[in-house]
């Protein structure tokens, strides 16, 4: 018995299999615009089957009993291919945050919907403004895939390349208006970036520390299974480790400059490097 209520009744969750945590969560994409609840529109997708007849031990409406209850919902009410949520919390996966990405919600699929409030519902700062990210299409993404392979020197990190991308794109005179544009800040964030500083005028190029929740959720909605998710951790956990370095270096220098006396701020974007 889980913690959801469904029109006043407690349902009986049964383990749903990992395919049909993945067929719920396809639908909820389908649903999901800029605005609104995730959890919402999960909740939404979960009346519309049962509106269509389909039972509460069916797969796909077990597994979206389930992400429901882990976004925090613990009563609603339907009306034909509507719910009404009547009674909610908050919850890590309803947040987006990590602690919702454990090895075994990600092997069951359960950690699906916490990465889709993750992957849905982001912010990356660009030069210091904030930019809502909102998910392109898939031919979007593949075209701008593509340019980053192609582009991408050995040994250099491919959010480096994408970020290089982005300065050609936006020297071009591109705004984050634009689809092309808007697809390179979902990769970049897609890959854990948060901040990144672009300096036409003296062609640089710099990135702040990186958020291993977004890119561990994109690597949950890729299907990715948590040894190959806790990789994409590592490897996250790593750059942030090695900007820590280049900001304990900046920060030495500069108290050795100004002989000790004041207190240097750490600088929100580290990592800068001259474009190519």
């Amino acid at each position: 018995m889980s913690s959801l209520r469904v029109n006043g009744q407690y349902v009986l969750i049964k383990d749903p299999e990992k395919k049909d945590f993945v067929a719920f969560v396809n639908l909820c994409i389908a649903k999901i615009g800029p605005e609104g609840s995730i959890p919402h529109v999960a909740a939404n997708v979960l009346a519309g089957l049962l509106a269509e007849g389909k039972p509460q031990s069916d797969g796909v409406v077990q597994a979206g009993f389930e992400i429901c209850a882990s976004l925090g919902i613990k009563n609603m009410w339907t009306d034909g291919a509507n719910a009404n949520v009547t009674e909610e919390v908050a919850t890590d996966a309803a947040q987006g945050l990590e602690t919702a990405f454990g090895f075994a919600a990600v092997e069951s699929g359960l950690a699906m919907g916490g990465a889709l409030c993750n992957a849905f519902r982001r912010t990356i700062n660009l030069n210091d403004a904030a930019v809502r990210v909102l998910r392109q299409g898939r031919e979007s993404m593949e075209t701008v895939a593509r340019k980053v392979s192609a582009a991408k020197q050995i040994n250099e990190p491919i959010f480096m390349t994408g970020g290089r991308l982005l300065g050609v794109l936006l020297k071009e005179g591109k705004t984050v208006e634009d689809p092309e544009v808007m697809a390179v800040l979902c990769m970049l964030s897609d890959f854990g970036v948060t901040h990144v500083r672009i300096d036409l005028e003296k062609s640089t190029l710099g990135f702040g520390m990186f958020n291993p929740a977004n890119a561990m959720a994109s690597a949950i909605l890729q299907g990715l299974g948590a040894d190959k998710v806790k990789t994409v951790r590592e490897s996250v956990e790593k750059v942030n480790a090695q900007f820590r370095q280049v900001a304990d270096r900046e920060v030495a220098a500069q108290r050795q400059a100004q002989g000790g006396e004041q207190r240097i701020a750490v600088p929100n974007v580290m990592g800068t490097r001259r474009r190519r």
